[in-house]
């Protein structure tokens, strides 16, 4: 677990790994034991959430799979670590 303030090579890994479990369920790869079809379900809306869980907080995230398609793993890594260390958007 993590903080936001734990050093950026571990919070970099949790969003790397979140970052690619996205890109794995948007191409139809197996990414969890999902008997209640929710990753199916969430494709079929159009819209994906997932919360990072860390020592002091929850994040949740929630974007449309347009966005996750259009983003590589790299670009969805970084917008994911943005949001574990309460970066803003840049406007």
């Amino acid at each position: 677990m993590s903080t936001k303030h734990s050093p950026l090579r571990v919070l970099k890994a949790q969003a790397d790994k979140a970052a690619e479990i996205l890109k794995k369920a948007e191409r139809g790869e197996p990414v969890a034991n999902d008997p209640a079809g929710k990753i199916a379900a969430s494709l079929a809306t159009g819209v994906v959430k997932f919360a990072v869980a860390m020592d002091d907080k929850v994040v949740f995230i929630e974007m449309p799979w347009d966005a996750v398609r259009a983003s590589s793993e790299v670009a969805l890594s970084e917008f994911i670590l943005a949001q574990m260390q309460e970066q803003r958007a840049e406007q």
